[in-house]
């Protein structure tokens, strides 16, 4: 779906800009330069010339979103990535920060797949296609088709349960 920029703006979608590398960190612009440069476009007082500054900025903010440098998403789009980046605790992406209202505590899903790596130790594939592994000793049974609740526990520790038993699992995909 094609969005245009004029039209991202007056549904108060986010514009964000791409990271940029600084020495020893990556430092994230809150908002493009292409993305402000069309705001600024509301100050100007004359009605023709603030047209102009929208036509311009909006084919910029157009050109920069077709090559890549811009990327518009809206909320959905973003609890959606933050869905996708569950069970891989530590990755911290600056611009999904936001709240952490709408982050993720618990995946529900079902076994779309199994392996046994060793006695007492299962790789799980989901229907939503993350793949977790077993880090624990516990003696389960899964089954493909079964449902399972994926948690977070303490010290960046995630749990998979299935009907009364959990084991710990860590993220692989």
């Amino acid at each position: 779906m094609r969005i245009s920029p004029l039209a991202a703006l007056a549904f108060s979608m986010i514009a964000i800009g791409t990271a940029k590398a600084a020495p020893g960190r990556a430092e994230v612009k809150r908002d493009a330069q292409a993305f402000r440069a069309l705001i600024a476009c509301r100050d100007i007082a004359n009605p023709t010339d603030r047209l102009q500054c929208y036509d311009t900025q909006s084919r910029a903010l157009s050109e920069a979103a077709d090559s890549g440098k811009l990327v518009v998403a809206d909320e959905a789009q973003i609890k959606e990535a933050k869905r996708d980046l569950f069970g891989f605790g530590s990755i911290k992406i600056p611009f999904l920060s936001g709240s952490d209202a709408d982050t993720p505590t618990q995946v529900e899903a079902v076994i779309s797949g199994l392996r046994q790596l060793s006695i007492n130790k299962w790789e799980f594939t989901l229907d939503n296609g993350m793949r977790w592994r077993q880090t624990d000793d516990e003696a389960i049974f899964p089954r493909v088709g079964q449902p399972v609740t994926v948690k977070t526990g303490a010290m960046g520790s995630y749990w998979l349960k299935m009907k009364s038993k959990a084991v710990r699992v860590l993220r692989e995909k």
